[in-house]
Parts: C-alpha cells; structure tokens; sequence
C-alpha cells in the first residue's frame, strides 16, 4: 500500500512539474514573439540553483510542442546537461570555436520519450573538451557567427549558460540573445543576490524575459516552478 503512495506520489508531482514547464513554455514564447532573434540564456545568480535542469526540461517541454528547438551547453566550466540528457559532451562548442570541428559534427538529435504525442525531438550541442579560458573564447566573434548559424535553423535556441555572479561568461554571451531567464531557487537565494545578478545582466545589454522561481514551496503559490517578468515570486 505505501509502494503504491509513492507511485502516486511520484506521479502527481511529474504531472505538477510537466504542467508548470507548459505555463513556462507558453509565457517564454509569448515574450520572444516580436523578437527577431530567437536565442533566449538560462542562467542562475550563483551555482546550484537548477539553471541547468530548467534548461533541459524546458527545450523538452518547447520541443514536445512543435517548434525546432536547439539546446546550447554553453556552461563550458562545468557542463551537465549532457549527463541530464543522456548525451556526449564531445564533440561541443568547444571544438567549434577553436575551428577544430564544424557545428554539423556536434548537434546530437534527442528524440522525444517514449509515449510521447509529438514526433519531434530536440537537438543538443554539448559543451565539448575542457578550455583554458571559456570567456576569452565565448568573446570571440565565432560564438556570434555560431548562435546565428542555429537560429537560421532552429525556431528557438535555448543556451544553458554558468551563473552571473562568479564569473564574466554569461555576460558576454547574454549581449548575442534576445534576452535571458534568470532562474532562482526558492527560500535560498537572497534576494539582493538576485539584484545584483539582474542589474549585471542590464548594465551588459541583456534584456531580462523572466524569472523562475524553482523549487517552491507550496504556501509560494502549489507550483514547482514559477515565471515572472517584474521581479521575484516570493522570496528567500
């Protein structure tokens, strides 16, 4: 009887977190509708906020609903989206922007789970082989030439990048997209932490789409996830 709990248990918090990524979907394309360029950032105020399984879960969700998605691992100092998603880490961007490998070589078809209602997967690019320098050579203009080449193929390209606060990549990347998510883990970020992170994004030309609160509790509203675009929902 307590195994069949769980099971349930387990159950309605999948379909919780399923339909949460659906009302993220749906705002997330609302708010790049009358943007030409469909490149949206990921990204966190510091590590462990769940930047990267948002990322993952929400091109899945975008996936599952018919667009041509590309997922971009561009956290080249410690990537973890492959892991999430079953995939190779090599070859990545990596590869791409020191001119080793051509970006044919490193998109990795993801097809859709099993059971499924849509027939279409997502692409993946991983982050590819450890690199001395991930700013100096995210600043580069191949990166520009690399996010325009899987726009011109893709209806939106979500890029899972590291978080602001510690180091400067996100910076230089968030200047290339139309704008950025800024996850936040509920009851742990503070909220001047998420300031701060916000205002370095603006003062670097990064339009802010939204902010997701993840893991909240359910007095923060019954949802695993949240999206805004004013401010927090709730707080630390």
């Amino acid at each position: 009887m307590a195994r069949g709990n769980r099971n349930r248990d387990a159950s309605d918090l999948r379909a919780t977190r399923d339909e949460a990524f659906r009302v993220l979907r749906s705002n997330l394309l609302v708010a790049i509708d009358d943007l030409a360029n469909p490149v949206v950032v990921v990204t966190s105020s510091q590590a462990g906020e769940g930047k990267t399984s948002t990322s993952v879960m929400l091109a899945r969700s975008l996936g599952l609903a018919g667009p041509r998605v590309v997922l971009v691992d561009l956290d080249l100092r410690r990537p973890d989206a492959h892991r999430l998603l079953g995939a190779d880490n090599v070859p990545g961007v990596a590869e791409v922007l020191q001119n080793r490998r051509e970006i044919e070589d490193c998109l990795q078809f993801l097809p859709p789970p099993k059971g499924s209602p849509s027939s279409r997967g997502l692409y993946f690019v991983p982050a590819g082989q450890a690199t001395a320098n991930p700013a100096e050579l995210l600043g580069t203009p191949r990166t520009g030439r690399l996010l325009e080449a899987l726009a011109s193929e893709a209806d939106i390209v979500i890029l899972d990048s590291p978080p602001v606060l510690p180091v400067a990549d996100t910076l230089v990347i968030g200047r290339l997209a139309a704008g950025a998510v800024l996850v936040v883990q509920s009851r742990r970020t503070p909220v001047q932490v998420v300031n701060r992170a916000k205002a370095a994004l603006i003062r670097n030309q990064t339009r802010i789409l939204g902010v997701v609160l993840n893991q909240a509790h359910a007095e923060d509203d019954d949802a695993g996830y949240q999206f805004g675009y004013d401010g927090l929902m709730g707080s630390s």
